[in-house]
């Protein structure tokens, strides 16, 4: 075989021609020519100038989505997908950055007022609807901003999923001179069996382009297994293997928790509560709620203090200290933070004379949050 060589153009590899390394150089018809200069646009080097991909979205100022990346939102059913997304979508359209966000959720301001994209394939018009609502409640806008570009493709035969978000994507970015992020909501209804190893990869590498070539993030709704918190199928293994982050949400009573469940730029970062406010017309952050631990530790020192105090009887804070240690065996901060806790729910207080009396009427139902 001849050592074989490629020309320069890189334009067309079809059109290339082998190009002889020295005189006198010979090929077979059709031996492809090589030479590396034909890859050089695939080549990393410290000279070369790539486009900025510092995350746009931050938690807790860690990077959760960035420019040319996926980040995925992962849930069960119901769980409040759809709610964080909306969160993230208000944020985006911004371009102030005034927006209802969750807090330890940042959003650089689109002050460009490029196109934000949103292709719902789950839901019927009306909710979607109700969802673009939802986001400008959080902005504070009555009216639909023409950068905030929300299409329902459910509609639609599957098999045009891919054109339609390829069309719109194109003439958005024209119009509005650039993308500034993309939502899915319904990755997985892009392709027809969610356990197809091919079609998993085909599409995962569909998305990972468009947010490659509009240089912004492609966020992805997907739902999780029955059961379990992996996220659907082969589908959701190739995301886990090349997402820039996944956001994993739970929902425990009328409470959904939001944690990073994997990030390139973040480690473990704090969760965040939220549940529907109707006075909001939204979601919005709350307290987590004790947990069944915290609360029965929460019960064992309100019992401590109504055995250790009586009913008519009061004493110094040494003394309530000493008397704490006598009943729990414990160590003299451990007491001390019995003390602290016992005064932030209101079951003990300290009078004028400073000494401490129990509640006339115990709170325990009314459990404040405090570490013990």
């Amino acid at each position: 075989m001849a050592n074989v060589a490629i020309n320069t153009d890189t334009n067309n590899a079809n059109n290339l021609k082998p190009v002889p390394l020295f005189e006198g150089e010979t090929f077979e018809e059709g031996e492809l020519p090589i030479r590396l200069s034909n890859f050089e646009h695939l080549r990393i080097t410290a000279e070369k100038d790539y486009p900025n991909n510092e995350p746009v979205i931050t938690w807790d100022g860690c990077g959760i989505a960035a420019p040319g990346n996926l980040t995925a939102i992962s849930a069960q059913a119901k769980a409040g997908k759809t709610a964080f997304c909306s969160m993230l979508m208000a944020g985006a359209l911004s371009i102030d950055g005034c927006a209802s966000l969750f807090g330890g959720i940042e959003i650089a301001a689109n002050v460009d007022t490029k196109a934000v994209l949103n292709f719902d394939t789950e839901q019927a018009e009306a909710d979607q609807q109700h969802n673009v609502k939802t986001v400008l409640k959080r902005l504070e806008l009555a009216n639909t901003p023409d950068h905030f570009l929300s299409y329902n493709i459910r509609q639609l035969s599957i098999v045009d999923y891919k054109q339609t978000t390829d069309a719109i994507c194109s003439a958005s970015a024209t119009h509005f001179g650039g993308i500034y992020a993309i939502f899915i909501d319904g990755a997985a209804d892009y392709i027809k069996d969610v356990n197809s190893t091919e079609q998993a990869t085909e599409i995962r590498e569909y998305f990972t382009h468009l947010a490659i070539r509009y240089q912004c993030p492609v966020i992805l709704v997907i739902h999780q297994n029955p059961g379990s918190t992996k996220e659907r199928g082969h589908l959701g293994s190739e995301i886990q293997r090349k997402c820039y982050g996944i956001i994993s949400i739970t929902k425990e009573d009328e409470i959904s928790i939001a944690k990073t469940t994997f990030s390139r730029k973040a480690g473990d970062l704090q969760s965040i509560h939220f549940k529907y406010s109707i006075e909001k017309g939204y979601h919005v952050e709350v307290d987590a709620p004790a947990s069944n631990q915290q609360k029965n530790k929460l019960k064992q020192i309100e019992s401590c203090m109504n055995e250790v105090l009586g009913p008519l009887e009061a004493c110094t804070y040494m003394e309530l200290v000493r008397k704490i240690i006598a009943a729990t065996a414990c160590s003299e901060p451990t007491a001390k933070r019995y003390i602290n806790v016992s005064s932030a729910n209101n079951w003990i207080i300290k009078g004028q004379d400073d000494r401490y009396r129990l509640q006339s009427v115990s709170v325990s139902t009314g459990i404040k949050q405090y570490q013990t």
